[in-house]
């Protein structure tokens, strides 16, 4: 039994994301949109996409596992020999494309993941592309701020899976703070979806060291891909509530240079916190004001309190930055700019470009006449319209939280560690059975005078029933 509780503690603690699996480091050019690996003599490069680490199956087939970040990465293998190079790709939707290069043993592992196996001659370079298949109504979920909110989130989830979008978009807040166990919960979450999900972070998930996890599941902070004629761009600035400058200056850098480049299609920019708050009466936000030595503690204690309020400004704290963070968008003519961090709907237009807030997806409603929600997109060359879907609004249940936090645990600890698992199971039952046959004395005694005790009282209640109910 201490090794169960042990193992429980431990797996709390770290987070594996599946049995066999191993993280690399990332390597990531935002510039790009490239990450390389050099597996075994064979460079491996996937543009729009990063390598997320190794994968030992049951058959212990090595698979280096990549994952998109854009609805049509394509995918370079340079190889020093004659080889075959097994791949998984996570994240993309295997009904909606098709590969453009010939490659064997293609297989769906599951909605949103396929693995190949590409062979590759001495210093030959393959290069696989993955299509679009045309849609006659193609649409995109947008959402945010799901956070803690698992019943409504699998809601939306569900939601989602029925309308079969090209992609989902959750701009921040996947989780309530950065420890494993709560990257865990949001990752057993999504992992039911059937489509491809693109993220970025939001304040609450880089707490608790949180910005490491992140990067490992779903790789850099800020990137950015093309979908038709349409431009997103995904930032983060997920340090503008605790500190004074939201995103840094070099990721300034690049925007502008991505800005520039995507001139001629309909831009799309996917962050967090909003330059400017829209709501008519906020006080400044108290924190990035304290003294370093403060932080941490009075941070991790009261912003439980105090982040959802409805009374503190939810923009960038430095308005200068706000001015130039609108400039871009204005300058470059941006069409929407997809936001969350106030847990509401807010719509709005400043100098020509659309900010949308959409803070909804299952984090307690602290604003006034709120609701939960998602967005759907609906975007042609020809159009952009957006379709806001509300869903029942219930009072935050602690308790419904911690039950679907458990089953959501108790489905992931199995994923990770499959075979442990079933090893501790199956010792807990012999040692189970093993007290129960020492025992059998006791118990087998107790039983038998538990069964005469409630064969009499039914047999007493049917005597009473008779005399009393049918008078006889």
């Amino acid at each position: 039994m201490a090794a169960a509780i042990t193992f429980i503690l431990h797996s709390y603690k770290n987070f594996r994301v599946q049995e066999g699996f191993t993280p690399l480091p990332l390597s990531f050019d935002p510039y790009s949109s490239t990450s390389t690996y050099d597996w075994k003599g064979t460079s491996v490069s996937i543009q729009g996409g990063f390598v997320k680490g190794k994968l030992v199956e049951n058959n212990k087939t090595e698979s280096l596992l990549l994952r998109a970040l854009s609805p049509t990465p394509s995918i370079t293998i340079k190889s020093s020999s004659d080889t075959t190079v097994n791949l998984r790709l996570e994240n993309i939707s295997p009904s909606k494309i098709k590969f453009g290069s010939d490659i064997t043993n293609l297989e769906a592992i599951d909605p949103h993941t396929v693995s190949l196996a590409v062979a590759v001659k001495h210093n030959q370079v393959k290069n696989i592309k993955v299509e679009l298949i045309p849609d006659d109504n193609p649409e995109v979920v947008i959402l945010g701020d799901n956070r803690n909110g698992y019943g409504t989130f699998s809601q939306i989830i569900d939601q989602i899976n029925g309308i079969s979008p090209a992609f989902v978009i959750d701009n921040g807040d996947l989780v309530y703070g950065g420890e494993p166990n709560r990257y865990r919960l949001f990752y057993e979450t999504v992992s039911k979806l059937q489509v491809p999900l693109f993220t970025t972070l939001g304040n609450h998930d880089i707490r608790e060291n949180g910005r490491g996890i992140y990067t490992m599941l779903f790789g850099p902070p800020y990137y950015s891909f093309d979908y038709f004629n349409n431009h997103f761009i995904f930032l983060d600035s997920s340090r503008g509530w605790s500190e004074k400058t939201a995103i840094p200056e070099e990721q300034y850098q690049w925007l502008e240079s991505d800005l520039q480049h995507a001139q001629g299609k309909r831009i799309f920019v996917v962050s967090h916190i909003p330059p400017t708050d829209p709501r008519a009466k906020v006080t400044p936000n108290p924190y990035p004001n304290l003294a370093p030595n403060q932080e941490t503690g009075l941070i991790q204690k009261e912003m439980n309190k105090l982040s959802g309020t409805s009374d503190i400004d939810h923009a960038f704290n430095d308005k200068e930055e706000a001015k130039k963070f609108e400039g871009l968008m204005t300058k470059y003519k941006v069409d929407t700019v997809y936001l969350s961090h106030i847990h509401s709907f807010y719509s709005f237009v400043k100098d020509n470009v659309r900010y949308v807030i959409t803070g909804g997806a299952g984090a307690e409603l602290l604003t006034q006449n709120s609701f939960y929600h998602y967005i759907r997109a609906h975007i042609t060359n020809k159009e952009n319209y957006l379709e806001i879907v509300e869903l029942p609004s219930p009072p935050n249940q602690i308790i419904d939280r911690y039950w679907a936090a458990g089953v959501m645990f108790a489905n992931s600890i199995y994923k990770e560690y499959q075979t442990l698992v079933l090893a501790i199971l199956v010792f807990i039952l012999l040692v189970v059975g093993w007290v129960l046959w020492i025992y059998r004395k006791k118990w087998w005694s107790f039983l038998k005078r538990l069964g005469n005790w409630l064969y009499t009282v039914i047999k007493f209640s049917f005597v009473k029933y008779k005399e009393i109910v049918r008078r006889k």
